[in-house]
């Protein structure tokens, strides 16, 4: 049975990577659904930065989709991936369109690589 995390990681370990993931799933989940929801504030800054208020809605949703893949045992390892591919082109976007340093971004990508790390370390190819 798949799982979401390595049998060969120590208990410490798991639960490290557990709270973080869930940590920085829990901030995805947040903009996804403010995303969805239209609420001002992410209009605001959609408007900001690009004229893109229109695809707000379809961007929280894949966002949303994204996060169920990555906490689905069998699609993990793809979730995974994607949510990184996600979070790359969003910080590509925050730094072209705004001009500023993406801290936030920068920080909930880092706890959800991070994470997810400590619970699969095979996905690193580095053998930690």
């Amino acid at each position: 049975m798949k799982s979401l995390h390595e049998s060969q990681i120590g208990k410490a370990r798991k639960i490290a990577g557990y709270t973080i993931s869930i940590l920085a799933t829990l901030m995805i989940l947040m903009a996804g659904i403010t995303k969805l929801m239209g609420t001002e504030e992410m209009v605001q800054n959609f408007a900001s930065m690009t004229n893109w208020t229109d695809k707000m809605a379809f961007i929280g949703a894949l966002e949303l989709v994204i996060l169920v893949l990555y906490w689905i045992p069998t699609t993990m390892n793809m979730g995974f991936f994607l949510m990184l591919g996600f979070m790359g082109g969003a910080l590509f976007a925050e730094v072209l369109l705004s001009g500023e340093f993406p801290i936030p971004a920068m920080f909930v990508t880092t706890l959800f690589y991070v994470g997810t790390f400590l619970r699969k370390p095979s996905l690193s190819g580095l053998g930690i």
